[in-house]
């Protein structure tokens, strides 16, 4: 048994130097210019901002109110305009339903991706009680699908953005 264990782990190390060897002469496969570049970290809101967004429903909520939920969170990616610009501001709005087979979407149902600009149309997106001014479209919408989530809402919601760091 012990010498088993002993196999398995100077195997894995072994791997593990390999791995480490070999990489660490490979060239990066990303260059940095001015039309790709990696955000400056003092300035974090640099760059483009990825928002995921997932969902998990309440039990009684039928198929029908989650596609139409679905369809009501798409349609802003055309309603969403800065009233301060008059202009759109989401990049692109992408979503669906996790198929992952590893198994760790934590019971989500449904799952989008919302690129803008800049942070600042991140924040003008999300609004209160974050930021002023908001986005109106945005602000129903939350209103909309607040009553559909599971509860406690740490269960049926969960947010995440980043800045994009790198972009081929």
């Amino acid at each position: 048994m012990k010498v088993q264990s002993l196999t398995y782990t100077l195997g894995f190390f072994l791997f593990i130097s390999t791995f480490m060897i070999y990489y660490s002469f490979q060239t990066p496969t990303t260059t940095i210019n001015k039309t790709n570049k990696i955000t400056n970290k003092n300035n974090p809101s640099e760059g483009q901002v990825k928002h995921i967004v997932a969902f998990r429903y309440a039990q009684n909520v039928t198929k029908t109110e989650k596609d139409f939920i679905m369809s009501s969170y798409f349609s802003l990616k055309e309603k969403c305009v800065n009233t301060t610009t008059n202009q759109p501001y989401i990049l692109s709005f992408d979503g669906g339903y996790p198929n992952s087979p590893e198994g760790f979407d934590q019971h989500m149902e449904q799952i989008y991706i919302v690129t803008f600009r800049n942070v600042e149309d991140r924040n003008y997106f999300v609004g209160r009680p974050f930021h002023f001014p908001f986005d109106p479209a945005h602000d129903a919408f939350k209103n909309l699908v607040g009553k559909y989530l599971r509860m406690p809402i740490s269960e049926g919601l969960i947010v995440m953005d980043f800045n994009v760091l790198n972009k081929p």
